[in-house]
């Protein structure tokens, strides 16, 4: 079993790799996203859709603990921020794990233009 994991993990790591290196060398159009005050540019393709949607499977569950702090330093109180942060993240991270799960199943597809769930740090350029 051990081995079975330490090869699965080095399959994710090479893959990950070389999709980033794929990546870098195509050219992609660039979109702008305005949230709020701030504007964001986001790569357009399929690879970048591709890399968005692993993303967003693999770490939407960090909006859960990023919601905690957040609440709690908002109210400046534990127990309201544990309260409503637990809440607001577990459904953030319910649409961004359910918005990688559809990105990744429809990367070739197209529609790469426009990111179902905008992620909270925007795409390096």
């Amino acid at each position: 079993m051990k081995k079975l994991l330490s090869v699965l993990f080095v399959v994710i790591l090479v893959f990950s790799f070389a999709v980033t290196a794929i990546a870098a060398d195509m050219p992609t159009a660039k979109r702008s996203v305005s949230k709020g005050t701030k504007t964001a540019t986001y790569p357009a393709g399929p690879i970048q859709k591709a890399e968005r949607g692993f993303s967003n499977v693999l770490f939407g569950w960090t909006e859960i603990p990023k919601r905690v702090v957040d609440k709690t330093k908002e109210y400046r109180n534990p127990f309201k921020g544990l309260v409503l942060g637990s809440f607001q993240g577990t459904c953030r991270a319910f649409a961004r794990t359910v918005s990688g799960v559809s990105e990744v199943a429809t990367f070739p597809i197209g529609g790469y233009e426009k990111p179902a769930v905008l992620p909270d740090m925007p795409a390096a350029e």
